[in-house]
């Protein structure tokens, strides 16, 4: 009896490894970037972490890409689909890539500027070196609105420097190598609990601004469009379980974002869920535009250039006529 109980038991996990392999094997393997760990990005790390790419016939792969790097491999076709700020993109696009933007979570710069204590207006940072992750990246973009606005000159009334990572940033202002940095959250609460100041958060500005798009190649919708659907049907609910779980948000945040610290995890989803993300991630076209018009100041061939030539609309549409997004 003993025997055949042991048999049995060798059995039936025989018989479920085969079922996961089985199931495995059905899947679609996509590859997805995304360029910081932020919670900017929680819609796409709770998809992963509640399986819901899986439920939808998925197997995605994150990978972290920082910078220009990101849409080089996007362009190269190591990877399916981007999670991303959207001037990278909008500018390989307008360099002849073939990209365009399917949907945006959040349509406002959602980082702080924060500074030494020492810096205690806009004014002050005239002649200081303020700290952004990369040249072109979504922080270099947001300062430059920002400095504008403020009648600072960015190439010319202060020094603009690579870090590197968010967490980079914080060493740097802590050594007293910058001045200010461009930092999300939760970032800059570890920042802020450090003794810096914050200077202002960039999303109480008036700039709209699509800070954080999915992109995708016309070249793989156009043979992989169910795919694309799945995808954003995975993005979509993992933005609502976001939105109305609090402790499966925390969880993402906490492998994702770097944090154990429980007050900042805490803090960084009470203020995404309640203030930066949008329930439905549907692009705003004035967000594009403005993103726009920041590369046509560097860049002739962005001007003149309309929003609608890097969007496609039609995949969010499509949800929305199916009912999904009620």
């Amino acid at each position: 009896m003993k025997k055949l109980n042991t048999i049995c038991m060798i059995a039936l996990i025989v018989a479920i490894s085969c079922a996961q392999v089985i199931e495995a094997a059905t899947l679609a393997r996509l590859r997805v970037g995304y360029p910081s760990p932020s919670a900017s990005f929680s819609p796409l790390f709770v998809a992963k972490e509640a399986g819901l790419f899986e439920k939808y016939g998925l197997s995605a792969e994150l990978l972290y890409l920082q910078g220009i790097q990101i849409t080089q491999v996007h362009v190269a076709k190591q990877i399916d689909f981007i999670v991303t700020g959207s001037p990278l993109p909008l500018q390989a696009a307008v360099e002849g890539a073939d990209l365009v933007l399917a949907a945006s979570s959040i349509d406002k710069f959602i980082y702080k500027l924060i500074a030494l204590p020492s810096i205690a207006a806009p004014a002050d940072l005239k002649g200081k070196t303020i700290g952004i992750t990369r040249f072109g990246s979504l922080p270099d973009v947001a300062i430059r609105l920002l400095l504008n606005k403020w009648n600072i000159n960015p190439d010319k009334e202060v020094k603009l420097v690579q870090v590197g990572r968010m967490s980079d940033m914080v060493v740097a202002l802590l050594a007293k190598k910058i001045d200010a940095g461009v930092i999300s959250d939760p970032t800059s609460f570890m920042a802020e609990k450090l003794g810096m100041k914050r200077l202002l958060d960039l999303a109480d500005t008036e700039f709209e601004f699509a800070n954080v798009a999915v992109v995708v190649s016309r070249s793989y919708l156009k043979s992989n469009r169910d795919m694309a659907l799945r995808f954003l049907k995975a993005y979509v609910e993992g933005t609502r379980q976001f939105l109305t779980d609090r402790a499966l948000g925390i969880k993402a945040l906490r492998k994702y974002a770097g944090s154990d610290d429980a007050e900042i995890l805490g803090k960084t989803y009470d203020l995404f869920a309640a203030k930066y993300i949008k329930k439905n991630p549907t692009l705003s076209l004035k967000g594009v535009e403005t993103a726009l018009a920041m590369i046509a100041e560097r860049n002739p061939k962005a001007k003149n250039r309309r929003a609608e030539e890097f969007v496609d609309l039609s995949l969010m549409a499509e949800l929305e006529k199916s009912g999904f997004m009620r």
